[in-house]
């Protein structure tokens, strides 16, 4: 019996490694972390980058195997910009009686420009297995369970539920972030 080449996208052969654990961290003069360029990047082509990364991974989930024949395409999702704190990202499918179901993927968007890299290969995914599990297993209520950690290996992505992104320091007048809280992906998020 011989054995198939492995192609690069094969399902066994994807590599679970961190690729934007590559990019270095540097401080600016405030003692802020950036990526190693971030700081000199338009926000606005950061974003159009963020935008062509959701429409990747859902064409990537549209492709997993068997998932059409448990409901109709996963649709591609809205992206809101508001998030604060020490969240980098979090995904929502809601459902109404008697209307579509809607699913949005909420950034933060000051983690976005500092951290541009690991926010596009490592939230975006994240948020997106979160969304295929809602819309074609709407009873999962593990939110980084088997089901979401298989997604994230059919995407190549490691499946960790937590990022290493730091939030910037408080203004003064502000409440602190805890070291706990910083690295959070999401609120709890699921059928709302």
């Amino acid at each position: 019996m011989t054995r198939r080449p492995a192609r690069p996208d094969d399902f066994w052969n994807q590599p679970l490694t961190a690729p934007w654990a590559t990019v270095p961290l540097v401080r600016d003069a405030g003692g802020t972390e950036w990526e190693a360029g971030a700081d000199g990047r338009n926000p606005l082509k950061v974003r159009g980058r963020l935008e062509a990364a959701v429409d990747h991974w859902i064409d990537r989930a549209r492709a997993i195997p068997h998932l059409s024949q448990l409901g109709a395409p996963i649709p591609r999702p809205k992206v809101h910009y508001d998030l604060k704190g020490g969240i980098a990202g979090m995904a929502a499918t809601m459902v109404r009686p008697r209307a579509l179901p809607e699913q949005w993927i909420r950034i933060h968007p000051e983690l976005l420009n500092r951290y541009p890299v690991r926010m596009i290969q490592q939230t975006i995914p994240h948020e997106i297995a979160h969304l295929v599990v809602d819309w074609y297993l709407p009873k999962v209520r593990e939110p980084h369970g088997p089901e979401w950690m298989a997604v994230m290996i059919y995407f190549g992505r490691p499946p960790v539920a937590f990022h290493d992104m730091k939030p910037a320091a408080p203004r003064r007048g502000r409440a602190s972030v805890t070291a706990a809280q910083s690295v959070l992906f999401e609120a709890p998020h699921g059928r709302r």
